[in-house]
């Protein structure tokens, strides 16, 4: 992995394109440090970039908990990269991955089909904290299995940028296209960008918590969230109603059964788990 000399910061792109690659090197020749990327992007995509900067540093970002920041996040993403269909956040908590944001359904099908396999281009960022940037066909040579689901939801491109969290792994931020094009260079700083805000807002809030109790509650509260949200979206697509519908059905089964929401979300997934294996 590359190093910018300039702020000891590791670079989120590395070279891509070798004949026999591993997983690792799956990113395009771009060859450029982050400071390097942002700036070129700054200059190619100004309007772009002021939206970014906007959104995640103005008015709208201020006073918010870490999943609304997040959710903040993935909608921005949508909006100003123009090849992204589908985006979301997935977060890793002592080794298990989870969806904390996203801006539709399939988002949360993709995901899903990376955690079932633990392996594919948002873990990979994850892991290495870089930048991957792949078409199907690039996907394919690498994760088969994911890659054959997620070409099932109709997606044939994926960019995943890494947020790492006061030199921690936090987690990486998703983008996916419909379009065999794929994404360019300018996506991928965008990306970037986006990536390195959502990662000094989590920071930000997170310092504001010093506390370990209550940075144990708020992880609690995103894991909790993201159950409860993944459960009714499962609910919403079996039985074809709504995600309040959904969540009703959820909170109807918590308070007949006087057991916890999280807890029934948890049980739902599992048992729906069951059914598809």
């Amino acid at each position: 992995m590359s190093t910018d000399t300039d702020t000891g910061e590791q670079s989120l792109v590395r070279d891509h394109g070798h004949a026999h690659r591993d997983p690792s090197a799956l990113n395009r020749a771009s060859g450029l440090d982050t400071r390097s990327l942002v700036a070129r992007v700054a200059a190619e995509r100004p309007r772009e970039v002021g939206l970014v900067v906007d959104a995640l540093t103005g008015p709208d970002a201020h006073g918010r908990e870490v999943t609304e920041l997040l959710q903040l996040v993935v909608q921005t993403a949508r909006e100003t990269i123009g090849d992204c269909d589908s985006a979301g956040v997935t977060v890793v908590q002592e080794g298990t991955p989870f969806t904390s944001a996203w801006t539709d359904e399939r988002t949360l099908a993709v995901d899903r089909d990376q955690y079932d396999v633990d392996d594919g281009p948002c873990l990979e960022a994850y892991r290495t904290e870089t930048c991957v940037r792949v078409t199907v066909a690039e996907a394919m040579e690498a994760w088969p299995d994911f890659t054959r689901a997620a070409q099932a939801d109709g997606v044939l491109a994926f960019l995943a940028s890494p947020l790492v969290v006061d030199g921690t792994r936090f987690g990486a931020l998703n983008l996916y296209s419909r379009s065999r094009d794929g994404f360019d260079d300018g996506d991928e700083a965008l990306a970037a960008l986006i990536g390195r805000i959502a990662s000094g807002l989590v920071a930000g809030q997170l310092r504001q918590h010093r506390s370990a109790t209550l940075i144990s509650q708020l992880e609690e509260a995103i894991a909790s969230r993201a159950v409860i949200e993944q459960a009714k979206g499962a609910i919403a697509v079996v039985r074809q109603v709504t995600p309040d519908e959904a969540f009703a059905v959820l909170r109807g089964v918590s308070q007949d059964t006087n057991v916890k929401l999280r807890e029934v979300a948890a049980r739902t997934l599992r048992e729906f788990g069951a059914q598809l294996g």
